[in-house]
């Protein structure tokens, strides 16, 4: 638990606070917006919608979205989660592409 910690410590410091977003007015729009582009990232896995729900996820650090010490603490969770499933996406997507013939 405390290694979690500070790996979700060590990833807040290197994105800094998210930015306030006035279309998500609320903790709780953000995390709607989260619940619903998750969803589709289930369905049909891709690097985009693995960005898009971690910036969302950053998004949801904005002071403005910190309600409660539980919201600031999840959305640190999903900072941490969702930036290691775009590192995972781009692995993927890295491993997929044929090199060049050139590099042959």
């Amino acid at each position: 638990m405390a290694n979690c910690n500070k790996q979700l410590n060590s990833a807040q410091q290197q994105y800094g606070v998210g930015e306030f977003d006035p279309d998500l007015p609320n903790a709780n729009a953000v995390m709607a917006a989260i619940c619903c582009v998750s969803s589709q990232f289930i369905v049909h896995p891709s690097a985009d919608l693995a960005m898009l729900v971690a910036d969302l996820a950053h998004k949801l650090t904005a002071p403005q979205y910190a309600e409660s010490k539980l919201v600031t603490e999840v959305a640190k969770r999903l900072v941490y989660q969702w930036d290691e499933i775009v590192r995972e996406q781009q692995a993927s997507l890295i491993d997929a592409t044929p090199l060049s013939e050139s590099l042959h």
